[in-house]
C-alpha cells in the first residue's frame, strides 16, 4: 500500500424540493413556469418528452458545503398539446416549459359558440372547467389562486395549513382536558 493514505472524499448530502409551478394558459400554447432558487443555472437542469405524453424535468446544483440542491417532477401534458414543439427556456431564475397547442385543437376551441343566454365571461370560464376536467391527468394542483402572484398562493396555502394545525393542536389539547376532568370526577364519585 502506498505511504499517502487517500482519504475518502465526503460524499455530498442532497436537499430534495419540490419547486412552485405555476401554469400560465394562452390561446395557443400553454407554458409550465417553474420557480427555482438561486445558483440553478441551464446547464443543471433537464427537460424530457417522453413518447407516453409526459414531460419529466429535473435540476441539480451545488449549494455550498458539500450540500446540493436537487428536483424531479413530472407532468402529463394536455391532449391538445403539440408534443414535438414542446420547448424549453431558462430564464430570471425560471423554467418555462411550452407546450404549443395542436393548429385543429385551437381552430375547434374559437369556433365554439357560448350558449344562448350566456355571456362571453360565463361561457369561458365554463369551458376552462371543463377543459381541466378533461385534462384531469395534467398536473395542475400547484396553480395559485386566480388574480394572485405565485407566492401569495403560496402564503394562503401556508396560511391554511397553520390553521388547520391550529385546530387540530385545540381539539387534542381539549382532549386532554376532558380526559383530565372525567378521571377527577371518577376519583371524586369514588371517595
Amino acid at each position: 500500500m502506498d505511504a499517502k493514505t487517500e482519504a475518502a472524499a465526503p460524499q455530498p448530502s442532497y436537499k430534495d424540493f419540490e419547486p412552485f409551478c405555476e401554469w400560465q394558459r394562452e390561446k395557443d400554447k400553454d407554458i409550465l413556469v417553474v420557480q427555482l432558487p438561486s445558483g440553478f443555472k441551464k446547464e443543471h437542469l433537464r427537460v424530457m418528452v417522453s413518447n407516453q405524453g409526459l414531460v419529466r424535468f429535473s435540476g441539480e446544483c451545488y449549494a455550498g458545503e458539500n450540500t446540493r440542491y436537487r428536483f424531479q417532477r413530472e407532468i402529463r401534458v394536455a391532449k391538445d398539446c403539440n408534443m414535438s414543439g414542446i420547448q424549453a427556456k431558462f430564464m430570471r431564475q425560471n423554467l418555462h416549459i411550452i407546450m404549443p397547442k395542436n393548429p385543429t385543437a385551437t381552430a375547434e376551441q374559437e369556433q365554439a359558440a357560448p350558449p344562448a343566454g350566456e355571456s362571453g365571461e360565463h361561457a369561458k370560464l365554463k369551458q376552462e372547467q371543463g377543459k381541466s376536467d378533461e385534462e384531469g391527468k395534467v398536473d395542475e394542483s400547484r396553480d395559485p389562486v386566480e388574480g394572485s402572484s405565485g407566492a401569495e398562493g403560496g402564503v394562503s396555502r401556508l396560511k391554511t395549513c397553520v390553521k388547520v394545525a391550529v385546530v387540530a393542536a385545540m381539539v387534542v389539547a381539549f382532549g386532554a382536558f376532558a380526559a383530565q376532568y372525567y378521571q377527577n370526577f371518577i376519583n371524586f364519585t369514588k371517595k
